[in-house]
């Protein structure tokens, strides 16, 4: 939802004041007024700072390639631009650079980060009343399985367990819950922080839908379903709340629980049970099993994309 606070030009409220201010810059071929338009949009939605400059730099870069290096108008697009254009990226480097910067190779890591910021730029034109044609097609980026996570191990997810069984309740309860969310359910930390309470009913859990990430019902395991009725009994007996409807929040602080407290609480997990260190790579490895784990039952990459979250079925399954 637009969070009115978080623009500070209001006149991007108004629908046909940003189309009409988006018409403009793009029929004049001003890249800081889309830029502007641009950040206003995902300052709006709540994209901290360091997101907005790469995103708004991929925006530019490629509004760059498409005015100054093709000879287009406006949004005149065809459906193998971005592909040419990620391309020209890997071999070439930038169209939009800085005083006399060196055009140097964008390495696969940062074209990723590119290709998910003009992604968010599909969806600000959209907002802005300038949809993008469908039949754009995006390049397939393959990892190698080599370059991912491993998942965690049948063993190693026992110790973990071993480890959350170690703290006193309702913390045991509340790591618990979350160690099967992760890493049986697939479910990433941001959505764990959105979820309510009557999102959960007899098995089966309704995942909100984020600035990122789809909207989808999963049916738990019986060991999920299992942990998240504890907890769910635990947070019963925890008394009056601030926010009543959080599913999940610290038992000692009595608030919901943020994105980083999931990250810390997994990350100081990992390293008691030797598992592992960092609060990434904690994240991730659970997400590799809940992905191995739903591939051995589904079969198919497109239900496991669906049972994830995943909007994109491009590429191999390990991937997702």
């Amino acid at each position: 939802m637009e969070q009115l606070g978080l623009f500070e030009d209001h006149g991007w409220l108004d629908p046909d004041e940003r189309r009409r201010r988006i018409a403009a810059a793009l029929q004049g071929r001003d890249v800081a007024g889309v830029l502007a338009g641009f950040d206003a949009f995902l300052r709006g939605f709540g994209h901290p700072e360091s997101s907005r400059g790469v995103w708004g730099a991929a925006l530019g870069d490629f509004l760059a390639w498409l005015w100054l290096w093709q000879g287009r108008e406006g949004l005149d697009l065809r459906p193998g631009d971005v592909e040419a254009w990620a391309a020209a990226l890997t071999t070439a480097g930038r169209h939009r650079l800085e005083g006399n910067a060196p055009r140097r190779p964008l390495a696969a890591g940062s074209l990723r980060t590119w290709l998910h910021g003009l992604r968010r730029a599909v969806d600000f034109f959209a907002w802005a009343g300038h949809p993008w044609p469908d039949e754009v097609r995006w390049p397939v980026l393959r990892k190698d399985r080599a370059d991912q996570q491993p998942p965690v191990t049948h063993e190693e997810f026992g110790r973990l367990l071993a480890a959350a069984d170690g703290r006193p309740e309702p913390e045991r309860t509340l790591l618990r819950a979350i160690l099967y969310l992760a890493g049986d359910a697939g479910l990433r930390q941001r959505e764990m922080e959105h979820l309510r309470l009557g999102d959960y009913a007899e098995g089966r859990l309704g995942v909100r839908k984020t600035p990122y990430y789809v909207e989808r019902r999963i049916d738990l395991s019986p060991a999920a379903r299992e942990a998240v009725e504890a907890w769910l009994e635990a947070r019963a007996r925890l008394g009056a709340l601030p926010e009543e409807e959080a599913f999940f929040v610290s038992p000692r602080r009595r608030v919901p629980l943020k994105q980083d407290a999931f990250a810390r609480r997994l990350a100081e997990l990992f390293e008691e049970a030797g598992v592992g260190k960092g609060r990434r790579m904690a994240a991730r490895r659970l997400r590799s099993r809940a992905r191995e784990l739903a591939w051995q039952r589904l079969g198919k990459r497109e239900a496991v994309a669906e049972f994830l979250g995943v909007d994109h079925p491009e590429g191999p399954v390990w991937t997702l």
